[in-house]
């Protein structure tokens, strides 16, 4: 998970996308990625090797393709002639997957990525017998904001249980991101000014990362009566590269976006009333936000790799006239 603060670092009781509740991979064609990596220690001259896990969503059968973020493919590992990313599927057998083998992978690097997150986008091709009835998932080209999105992930919050399944929560996305009082209202400020103008400097920066107006989407953590609460779903750690779906007209999903970055909340305040002692910080992400398949940058992307042997459907014939390649 991308985390915003801003070095980039990247159950039906049960929690996380946090507090989302458990459903079947299949029925919402999504995995999970089991990622190796490695980092060298400058002050000792070795190298420490490290595993994360990631999410993704099956986006064609013909062969397997994956979606996921491109953030996920830091410091990791390489392996074989191509320099293929040393990363698996996790528990393959849940998805009536076998003999599943990476054989492409297209993304841009982390340097790349951390400076402009239209590019946190990878595109990840296999080799696999798939014997269950998965229904991968069409990109939705449309720009409409739909009322609800469902994300979805194999991320989990502080002292949960690893999941078999993934975790999904419905959330309605942020209208306005230009107005920061939807993602922490003007009562909050009222309460500690300073913490609040901190908390606007910070989502002020994100913008300016993404150089892109339209390629986000964003849901916030406020409930009904527009209050915070840590209790409804987000995304956290490992629900990168998960799918934000939507539902058509068939009632078949729609891939609209993946996971891309979180925002925290990196100073409790005794005067904002949902910080409580017994949860941690990593419990408070305040906004999340997916990265938008439509947008012609990643949509030109997804179009290089369709044309490169991924298998990517979309709602409609892409209208974009050159596919940029992957740097």
């Amino acid at each position: 998970m991308l985390v915003a603060c801003l070095g980039l670092t990247l159950g039906h009781s049960s929690q996380a996308i946090i507090h989302g509740l458990t459903f079947p991979g299949m029925a919402i064609s999504t995995v999970k990625l089991s990622v190796q990596h490695a980092h060298f220690l400058q002050s000792v001259e070795k190298w420490e090797y490290y595993d994360s896990i990631c999410s993704a969503a099956i986006v064609g059968l013909k062969p397997l393709t994956l979606i996921t973020a491109a953030h996920c493919m830091k410091e990791v590992r390489l392996t074989g002639p191509l320099g293929l990313p040393m990363l698996a599927i996790a528990q393959p057998e849940l998805l009536g997957m076998e003999q599943v083998e990476l054989k492409q992978a297209f993304y841009r690097p982390f340097s790349v990525v951390a400076e402009d997150l239209t590019q946190d986008i990878a595109v990840l091709v296999f080799d696999a017998k798939v014997h269950s009835l998965i229904q991968p998932l069409r990109i939705r080209l449309s720009d409409d904001l739909p009322e609800l999105i469902m994300i979805c992930g194999y991320g989990r919050g502080y002292g949960e249980a690893d999941t078999r399944h993934p975790r999904c929560g419905e959330r309605k996305p942020v209208r306005d991101l230009s107005d920061f009082y939807q993602v922490l209202p003007k009562a909050y400020r009222e309460m500690d000014e300073m913490l609040h103008l901190q908390a606007q400097t910070q989502f002020a920066y994100t913008q300016e990362l993404v150089h892109a107006e339209k390629a986000l989407l964003a849901v916030n953590r406020l409930n009904e009566m527009d209050q915070y609460d840590h209790t409804m779903p987000m995304p956290t750690v490992g629900d990168s590269g998960g799918p934000w779906l939507v539902l058509n007209a068939l009632g078949q999903y729609e891939l609209l976006a993946i996971t891309s970055l979180v925002e925290r909340f990196y100073n409790p305040s005794a005067n904002w009333p949902f910080f409580q002692k017994q949860v941690p910080l990593s419990e408070y992400p305040y906004v999340a936000y997916g990265l938008r398949l439509s947008h012609p940058e990643v949509l030109g992307f997804l179009q290089y790799a369709q044309h490169s042997g991924a298998d990517i459907q979309f709602t409609s014939a892409p209208r974009i006239s050159h596919a940029r390649q992957p740097e």
